[in-house]
């Protein structure tokens, strides 16, 4: 019986709605005010009639079971165990059950209760000393010696109640982290008596201990292996970001995990863990919860979670094997030179691109199609091939594939290697304005569009790429892509799509604010940039610039980067800037170089220069910027960049006088 009285003390409200949910419990004691349910035995394994249903209530209790069909925890197991509750406690002899398992649980409380009585106990003898000694010094006033009786006394009170605020810091101060607040939150209500809520309190705060103990205990190595490398690096990230979820303590401990869109409900045993996401056993969910906890308690720290954790060796066998097939290689490039290089090389730069790609080193697969692309670019003799940029792409590679090799944990080689797919988490409901529309091709061999949205109350920018493969087609074949239609149910084109004001709920993003196509995301078109709703200036947030100080003080000062990650932030940035340049110079081609050159100038004369180099793709624009004047200059989108001492912007779309409602044009 008496592990039973310990089971059900600690089986609350809270429990039953961890092992259960809310819905369960309130019906489960709508149906007990109908009394009809019996306790027949109570063993190791307690049998409680619920109506026309038997339950089996066990311990831990959520092992319980019932004769009805479901086979999760149901309302006639809650009721049974409210029953069974009702019963082993209100039968308890002398006190009450309560106050027994608070008396178990809690000697610390009688020790400072037994040494408070025993200060009380000195400072009485204190005050009969102090009295002797008063009576005894006759030559003094009888006044005098009331007064100092009165001292006395006060100084005794004080040094009481001193030792006693004493012993009870002390003892808060033994208490697991947050359970102060835990306390103000989870006090009964003031209508119980004084002893029932300090034993309820003393039952809760014990259940709190244990789970505590068993979230700490729980080996990191299986938390680790649950959330993956992906998982891991994202957690890392936020950790660093001090991005801690809600954390709430009571019989359960509560993880509010708002980036991933689920609540965790931690409790003891911990396999009886629930998550919103219904799997039973341990979830990404429950062992990131699980990790804020571990991490948030001081039991673990951010260093120790990103150690290696039981990689695959034929993982990591597999990654150093490709890491020095790339190694040898560069190598042999550097030894050969320039000059006899044979074309062959362009097929084993290809063929180490798709060892990348199986050994899932997806950095490492666009650095090698782009550096193929580099010698491509040396082959035919293009004009904009340069020796420098070659040998600094070269070196940036050499320096990655070192690194690779001496990893020694996993979340190093996870910031290497990339990821082929984000990870989308819920970002809520978004109104997004779409702003322009730019086709790419990527280093690792894709096609498609960019479409570039500004979020209309955070001006963050967000965007939507429509891609795909085109590695294994020959350049001659490629042709124009069909038109694709608008994503999340949208009856507009990708074009179209560029121009529209959208309205989207149960939005998904990646870290970079990359859009997902999910079917969970639902949206509607909220306008478009025509008429009244044509783009303002105040929509565009502090992304438009007149003066060019400000965008180097806020763009250029805020963006420098180690030289590894340099050409990484350039391709991953989506941060563009809107330029209303006060006059321009004409555009110039260089022959040489096979790009184009146009200078904007604020009212400074202060330079930022408009750089394109020539493809095919890009030759209706060079055409455009041509013909550009100060009389017909318009405001730019583009990216930003610095080199050489220069700021330069490589141009995405530019807007007319009567597409942008600009102050004093």
């Amino acid at each position: 019986m008496k592990d039973w009285n310990t089971y059900l003390a600690e089986a609350d409200d809270d429990y039953l709605v961890g092992i259960a949910n809310k819905g369960l419990l309130k019906r489960a004691y709508k149906d007990k005010e109908e009394n009809n349910y019996q306790v027949l035995s109570i063993e190791d394994e307690a049998k409680v009639n619920v109506g026309s249903e038997t339950v089996f209530i066990r311990m831990p209790l959520g092992e319980s079971r019932c004769s009805c069909p479901s086979r999760s925890i149901c309302r006639h197991i809650i009721l049974g165990i409210l029953a069974l509750r009702e019963q082993v406690l209100g039968n308890a002899a002398g006190s009450t059950p309560l106050e027994r398992y608070a008396e178990a649980l809690q000697p610390s409380q009688l020790n400072i209760q037994s040494e408070n009585t025993e200060i009380s106990h000195k400072n009485q003898e204190k005050l009969q000393v102090s009295q002797a000694v008063s009576q005894s010094e006759n030559t003094e006033t009888p006044q005098k010696n009331q007064e100092k009786q009165q001292v006395s006394q006060a100084v005794s009170q004080s040094e009481n109640t001193e030792n006693i605020e004493n012993k009870k810091a002390a003892a808060i101060n033994k208490q697991p982290n947050n359970y102060s607040d835990f306390a103000e939150n989870k006090m009964p209500n003031s209508s119980q008596s004084e002893q029932t809520r300090k034993d309820n309190l003393s039952i809760q705060l014990q259940t709190c201990i244990k789970v505590q103990e068993e979230i700490s205990a729980y080996p990191l190595s299986a938390i680790r292996k649950a959330l993956g490398s992906r998982y891991l690096q994202l957690f890392c990230a936020q950790a660093k970001a001090k991005a801690v979820p809600p954390i709430t303590i009571s019989s359960v401990i509560t993880v509010d995990l708002a980036a991933q869109g689920q609540r965790v409900k931690l409790l003891s045993p911990l396999e009886y863990s629930t998550c919103t996401c219904h799997k039973k056993e341990l979830c990404i969910h429950k062992a990131a919860a699980l990790l804020w906890c571990k991490l948030e308690w001081g039991v673990v720290t951010l260093e120790e979670i990103n150690e290696d954790f039981n990689q695959s060796p034929l993982q990591r066998e597999q990654i150093h094997e490709a890491a020095g097939q790339m190694k040898q290689f560069l190598e042999e490039l550097l030894d050969m030179g320039l000059a006899r290089v044979s074309p062959d090389a362009l097929d084993y730069m290809e063929r180490l691109a798709m060892i990348s790609h199986n050994a899932r080193l997806a950095n490492f697969e666009g650095y090698w199609r782009a550096l193929r692309d580099s010698y491509e670019n040396y082959f035919k003799r293009k004009a904009s091939f340069r020796v420098a940029a070659l040998m600094e792409q070269q070196a940036r590679l050499y320096r990655r594939t070192q690194l690779l090799l001496e990893a020694k944990n996993d979340g190093a080689f996870a910031e290497l290697a990339g990821e082929f797919k984000a990870d989308y988490l819920p970002v809520g409901t978004l109104d997004l304005i779409g702003i322009a529309m730019e086709r790419y091709k990527s280093q690792a061999g894709y096609e498609g569009e960019t479409i570039y949205f500004l979020e209309e109350h955070t001006k963050q920018w967000y965007t939507f790429s429509s891609a795909r493969p085109v590695f294994y087609e020959k350049s001659a074949r490629r042709g124009k892509p069909e038109k694709k239609a608008a994503p999340w149910g949208l009856p507009v084109s990708i074009e179209e799509l560029a121009k529209t004001k959208v309205h989207l709920t149960d939005a998904k993003a990646d870290i970079r604010r990359r859009l997902s196509s999910s079917q969970d995301t639902r949206g509607w078109i909220a306008g478009n940039r025509k008429g009244a709703d044509i783009l303002c200036v105040e929509d565009l947030g502090n992304w438009y610039y007149r003066d060019f100080a400000a965008l180097y003080t806020e763009q250029i000062g805020t963006r420098k980067r180690p030289w590894l990650k340099e050409q990484e932030a350039q391709i991953d940035s989506i941060d563009l800037v809107f330029l209303r340049p006060t006059y321009c110079e004409s555009a110039v081609f260089s022959e040489t170089e096979q790009k184009l050159f146009l200078s904007l100038f604020d009212a400074q004369n202060r330079e930022v220069i408009v750089e394109v180099a020539y493809s095919k793709e890009e030759s209706w624009g060079i055409r455009y910027l041509e013909k550009i004047t100060t009389k017909t200059l318009p405001c730019f989108l583009g990216k930003l960049y610095y080199r050489d001492g220069r700021m330069r912007l490589y141009p995405v779309a530019v807007f007319e006088r009567e597409e942008l409602c600009e102050d004093g044009l």
